[in-house]
């Protein structure tokens, strides 16, 4: 056990100095939550980065394919097709992903190939159990690839050739706040969109807020007043009942729509993580305290109440937030970027982009949680023939990712083609780049998000009663997650 966190410690002093080389930007813009961790968090605008060169000598794969394990999720429409582009069509995320391919493939001599499947976790364990090596990694959704982690179906990332895992083309939040005792099964970054697809925001309609003058959230974020607090006074501001029947729904004007992952969300923002981890890389309950009381009590004074919240997950379907907000009755919507290619692109009013708010001024930086069904991940099973070649591969896409995809979307996509304003633009850098990962999320531990939702539904808060019923399956979750981690490392 000794001799693996050493070579914990090892790696991340090799990242260090990676990122050191490589220029990977700002820290305090790139670290993992918890605002007690005492780490200077300081927010500000990411310096330009240098074009690097991929650190690697180049390999001839003699033909071979590279196969990917995608995970498949209908009822959202999620998948990644990035693999499976067929040629140029005009637009350009397509064709910046058939440039990509085309290069892979002609300078490693290499097929890259997408299996697509609905249900990855019983495929994935056939795959493991039968030790077949059809698959040079998975890409599965980050909850199914905590399951898969914990079962060590995985190869430890830290113990790969040729990831560079302190490159700015990996997400170094997820190695910092998803690591056990010194391993690492899973992996996110510029190697496909998806990762930047499942991070929370904040969308608001421009023209309600002019219309009823309301303070510009943009000069709040730059002036360092987009608080939580901040947020529920606008959100209470802009509740209408437009036709005068004497209720709140779907016809009517609300000062926020949202859905069940703002909590969350909230807490994570208001630098406050679920589950933490120690300075021995352990994870542990970090959320039975006062400041999770209060951040609890803040979200329940706009949260569930349709005195000013539109709630999807509180109501019915057809009270979802993909109505009221493009039509322009809603000021505020919780979002995820994908969100706005889904349903914002027809919609009238302007509309511009913010961070999660702050808990308040004096936190040194703004979270936003990746969220666990959303975002997708990369691993290399343990059934994979050859790990060399398939971390190679990995690093090259994400590499190439960084270089033509990543541009294609954040800068073009987002940046011009859904996006109504400049601003928003800096917004984006804020939120792509202050990420933060809870293991409370990809493992539900102890169950104590269930219970906090119940409360949240009749507007409770169940902070404390939460985790004194909940405190040994808590306990208990944690210590088999260690354990499993344990095992999986011989």
């Amino acid at each position: 056990m000794k001799r693996k966190a050493d070579l914990f410690i090892t790696v991340l002093l090799a990242a260090t100095m990676i990122c050191f080389i490589f220029g990977c930007g700002n820290n305090s813009q790139n670290d993992s939550g918890g605002d007690n961790t005492g780490e200077d968090k300081t927010v500000s605008e990411p310096a330009e980065e240098e074009v690097l060169l991929f650190p690697h000598e180049s390999k001839d794969f003699e033909g071979g394919t590279f196969t990917v394990l995608i995970d498949v999720e209908p009822v959202n429409s999620l998948d990644l097709d990035d693999l499976d582009v067929e040629g140029v069509n005009g637009e350009i995320l397509n064709d910046s992903y058939w440039n990509r391919k085309c290069y892979i493939e002609e300078t490693y001599n290499i097929t890259l190939k997408g299996v697509h499947v609905e249900g990855i976790a019983s495929h994935a364990t056939k795959t493991i159990n039968s030790a077949i090596d059809d698959y040079d990694a998975f890409a599965p959704r980050l909850m199914n690839a905590a399951v898969f982690a914990a079962k060590g179906y995985g190869v430890d990332l830290f113990n790969t050739e040729y990831l560079t895992l302190g490159a700015p083309w990996w997400d170094q939040n997820i190695i910092r706040d998803t690591s056990i005792e010194g391993s690492l099964y899973f992996i996110a970054g510029d190697i496909f969109i998806k990762h930047y697809n499942g991070i929370s925001l904040l969308l608001f309609n421009k023209k309600m807020l002019s219309d009823n003058g309301l303070e510009n959230p943009y000069i709040l974020v730059n002036e360092n007043k987009w608080t939580l607090e901040k947020f529920a006074e606008m959100t209470k501001n802009m509740t209408r009942d437009l036709n005068g029947d004497g209720k709140m729904d779907k016809n009517d004007q609300f000062g926020f729509s949202t859905q069940a992952d703002f909590l969350t969300s909230m807490l994570n923002s208001s630098g406050q993580k679920i589950v933490d981890k120690d300075k021995n890389d352990l994870p542990f309950f970090a959320a039975n305290n006062e400041k999770t009381s209060i951040i609890i009590d803040r979200v329940l004074d706009i949260y569930v109440d349709n005195t000013y919240c539109l709630h999807r997950d509180a109501g019915a379907a057809s009270m979802s937030q993909f109505f009221v907000f493009p039509e322009g009755r809603a000021l505020f919507m919780w979002a995820l970027p994908w969100y706005i290619d889904y349903g914002m692109r027809d919609m009238e009013d302007d509309f511009g982009i913010l961070p999660l708010p702050k808990f308040e001024p004096s936190q040194e930086r703004y979270y936003h949680n990746v969220n666990h069904w959303h975002s997708y991940t990369y691993m290399i099973p343990r059934s994979a023939g050859d790990f060399g070649k398939s971390a190679y591969i990995m690093d090259a896409l994400a590499y190439q990712g960084r270089q033509s995809v990543l541009p294609a979307y954040y800068e073009v996509c987002l940046k011009r083609k859904y996006t109504r304003d400049e601003e928003s633009e800096a917004m984006l850098d804020i939120i792509f780049s202050t990420t933060v990962y809870d293991m409370a999320l990809m493992y539900d531990v102890g169950g104590w998000l269930g219970q906090m939702g119940n409360g949240l539904y009749k507007g409770d808060n169940l902070t404390a009663s939460a985790y004194e019923k909940q405190a040994g399956k808590i306990e208990k979750d944690l210590q088999n997650l260690i354990e499993q981690f344990e095992v999986n490392k011989y």
